[in-house]
């Protein structure tokens, strides 16, 4: 054995170190393991094991399989003071670091639907801030959170479409012309003819390994997108050399077989390649299906609409026929773009337009993401607390900034005379004329609408950001410290947060504090 590890040292040009390699011994007494350990000079091992960090001969299928990985996800948050930061910095945390620690174990394995649970609860848990201890109001539910922020989310990971995606990715390398030595051991072991089969993907295989079973089931799992992977693979025909006829998708859509379920029954080539059912004659491609028995003259017909959808496919002499990935411009599959076609879906366009355009680049993350919230009435409002049973320390439900109506996400920001008072001191402050709608999300499209000149634009858009914040900041001290600010206050707090947003985000900015006060117009460049 060390014979053989010796030669491959010699024509590969890599050593191995003994003294960080294990002998594993299957089937075999001890003793002669023990004996293998001393003649390698290496250590003795047992399954499983770990390699790059994932364990290695274990079961993927068991619990204990993905205890480590979401050990490792609480171990991070250890480190990390959830109540120390913002909202938008656990966002920033969750989708830098969280959402990429399981990404080698999502690559290799198909994870349990309670591991995903787990990890799903614990990055929950720290997104609305309740890792130390006592539990906290997840005010958004978890699928507009794992929502693109184009879509009105945050752009968190969906774990079980993530995992699919990358898992796809080993599909497209087998389909494809990957020369690797574990295509050549799947093809000999599971392939007809020494050739991979598209239909894997459509039988319920119920044979070989964990690891491959799982691979040839991504089409059916359990998700939204049944069918995602082989809809999104098309066949692009070269010489037909490796098409099956009746049972792949290269002649629009769906399988040949299915469509014309009576031919394929009178076929004498069920299995035959698109290359075997036509020939070249006087460099002319003929098709040339073979019958079991004549046909009568309404399968006559039908083999007259299959020649005509046929007839419509180019073959080329001496080209490779290609799997191309619908969902990617090269037609190269990736899991970015499997991840993106898997998380495709359709909802209010007006409110997620809205939502996108609050990750504005001016404002701190952590104003966006409070203005996420407000956009969808879920901040802690003693209305929305009320309704959530949470009446420890609530009165009534009363708006402490004016005293006279309920305190819900409109009133606060718009309807309060504090608020509204608060709106107009602005409007006169831009030289602009304009009315609040009824709701915070009109509101919003609305602001953002006034000013149509790009600098100026974005300057204006900051107002909208530094008011709501100043208004909850406000509602808070009144509530927790008892402090009442005036309205001219406010108006100075908004245009200092708004004069120190754009200054910090634009270098270009050159103008005072005091010019910023007496005319924001003239500040901003068009």
């Amino acid at each position: 054995m060390k014979g053989i590890l010796r030669t491959f040292d010699l024509v590969s040009g890599l050593k191995i170190n003994f003294n960080k390699s294990l002998i594993i011994g299957i089937g075999v007494e001890e003793e002669w393991l023990d004996k293998m350990a001393w003649i390698m000079c290496c250590k003795k091992g047992n399954l499983p094991f770990k390699y790059l960090g994932i364990p290695i001969g274990g079961s993927c299928r068991k619990i204990s399989f993905w205890k480590p990985l979401v050990e490792v996800f609480h171990k991070k948050l250890t480190t990390w003071k959830g109540r120390f930061l913002s909202l938008g910095g656990r966002i920033t945390l969750i989708n830098s670091v969280l959402s990429s620690l399981p990404v080698f174990w999502m690559s290799m394995y198909l994870i349990l639907k309670g591991t995903i649970l787990s990890l799903d609860k614990i990055r929950r848990r720290f997104l609305w801030g309740g890792i130390e201890g006592g539990k906290k109001i997840n005010w958004v539910k978890w699928d507009t959170v794992c929502k693109d922020k184009e879509l009105g989310g945050l752009g968190v990971k969906d774990l079980r479409k993530f995992n699919l995606a990358l898992l796809a990715k080993w599909w497209g390398r087998l389909v494809n012309k990957d020369k690797g030595l574990w295509k050549k051991v799947i093809v000999e072991k599971y392939g007809k003819e020494g050739e991979p089969s598209y239909n894997w993907l459509r039988e319920n295989i119920g044979y070989g390994s964990t690891w491959w079973r799982d691979i040839c089931r991504l089409n059916n799992i359990e998700c939204k997108h049944e069918g995602w992977l082989v809809e999104g693979f098309k066949i692009r025909v070269g010489d037909g050399g490796s098409i099956k006829f009746w049972w792949d998708e290269w002649c629009g859509e769906g399988q040949l077989a299915n469509r014309f379920p009576r031919l394929y029954l009178l076929s004498a080539g069920k299995d035959f390649k698109v290359s075997q059912s036509r020939g070249w004659l006087n460099g002319t491609w003929i098709w040339h299906l073979e019958w079991r028995k004549g046909l009568h003259s309404w399968e006559e017909q039908e083999v007259s609409e299959l020649m005509k959808m046929i007839n419509d496919i180019t073959i080329t002499r001496g080209k490779e026929d290609i799997w191309e990935w619908s969902h990617s411009k090269d037609g190269d599959y990736s899991s970015k773009s499997a991840y993106q076609a898997l998380k495709r879906e359709h909802g209010s366009e007006q409110q997620q337009l809205a939502l996108h355009k609050v990750w504005n680049s001016i404002v701190p993350n952590k104003i966006s993401a409070f203005s996420w919230q407000v956009l969808q009435d879920k901040i802690p409002t003693k209305i929305n607390l009320i309704k959530r049973g949470i009446t420890q320390g609530i009165e009534d439900g009363r708006c402490d900034l004016c005293g006279s109506q309920l305190e819900e996400a409109s009133h606060l920001f718009i309807h309060c005379s504090i608020a509204h008072n608060l709106w107009n001191a602005c409007f006169r402050w831009w030289g602009i004329k304009s009315a609040l709608d009824k709701d915070c999300l009109k509101v919003f499209r609305q602001h953002s609408s006034v000013i149509k000149m790009a600098g100026k634009k974005e300057g204006w858009s900051c107002i909208w950001f530094a008011v709501v914040w100043t208004l909850w900041l406000a509602r808070n001290e009144r509530i927790f410290r008892g402090k009442e600010e005036d309205e001219n206050r406010l108006l100075k707090l908004v245009q200092l947060r708004a004069f120190s947003w754009i200054k910090c985000r634009s270098k270009s900015c050159t103008f005072s504090l005091s010019d910023w006060f007496q005319n924001p117009l003239a500040c901003l460049k068009n």
